[in-house]
């Protein structure tokens, strides 16, 4: 056991907590300095984030618009700030591990230390399936959804009710469609598009790391792998509702996160099953 150890070993509770304190601070600290950081690239980000909704449109996407005078500004903060999170979560995981790594032995860190990388790796690679992919797609069906699921206005004795009601004078609102035959238009809010984009990112980011928790289930002995093959239709139908919780209400999405889920569940279970405690006997 090293000086370290041992020190952590016989700290108080008072003393783990001024300790998780001066952590935690030290974390937060590295946000805002990756925030300041992204606060110089916050245009690039927002043209990453608007990819998705220029595919979907192919390269003709609407304006996007704000409604409270510091709505846009808010929006661009919030941008920064989350990408500030993940530039600097490789410090803040560093000052967590300081204080988790004294309390575990050591075959647990070995154990930390080698899903660690993995997990980061596939939380970045739902990410860019969501952006790459689904996002697209998602945005595509919903424009074109509002496009061709609300009709105009029918002219169904138009005519006549507008000469007998109206003395034939003709109105023209404000807000009348500015194509013929459109019954809406897009009139997409800065606030409400990066947040959409932004949430679903992180769930398709944690959605990928089923593996990861099937592996440890199983190698850890916790649930037996074969007890998990068994389960496999419980766990498709927690998929299907965990995804229909988490994605927008169009099935579209839901199958998009509920397939790559499934199937990484199948992958964890191929690993785990290779060099799950029984097999190793």
């Amino acid at each position: 056991m090293s000086d370290r150890e041992e020190q952590h070993a016989t700290m108080t509770l008072a003393e783990h907590f001024a300790e998780l304190r001066m952590r935690l601070l030290r974390a937060v600290l590295g946000v805002v300095v990756g925030m300041a950081v992204c606060l110089a690239f916050g245009k690039h980000l927002i043209r990453v984030l608007l990819w998705p909704l220029a595919v979907a449109t192919a390269g003709n996407p609407p304006r996007l618009h704000y409604f409270a005078p510091a709505e846009a500004f808010s929006t661009y903060l919030r941008v920064c700030l989350l990408a500030g999170a993940v530039l600097s979560s490789p410090y803040g995981l560093y000052q967590m591990w300081l204080f988790i790594a004294a309390g575990l032995y050591e075959r647990e860190r070995r154990a930390v230390r080698k899903y660690l990388l993995p997990s980061v790796g596939l939380f970045l690679l739902g990410v860019v399936f969501f952006m790459v992919i689904v996002a697209p797609l998602v945005m595509r069906f919903f424009l074109q959804f509002a496009r061709t699921g609300y009709p105009a206005a029918p002219d169904w004795g138009v005519a006549f009710f507008s000469r007998y009601l109206l003395g034939g004078r003709a109105v023209t609102p404000a807000t009348a469609p500015a194509a013929a035959g459109a019954g809406i238009q897009p009139v997409l809010r800065v606030g409400d598009y990066i947040a959409f984009v932004t949430l679903l990112s992180v769930v398709f980011g944690l959605g990928f790391q089923t593996p990861l928790v099937v592996l440890f289930l199983g190698r850890s002995g916790l649930v037996p792998v074969e007890s998990m093959r068994r389960l496999r239709r419980y766990v498709f139908l927690v998929i299907l509702i965990f995804s229909a919780i988490v994605t927008p209400v169009d099935v579209g999405s839901m199958i998009a996160l509920a397939v790559p889920m499934y199937l990484l569940y199948e992958v964890g279970l191929f690993v785990a099953a290779r060099g799950s405690p029984g097999r190793r006997r």
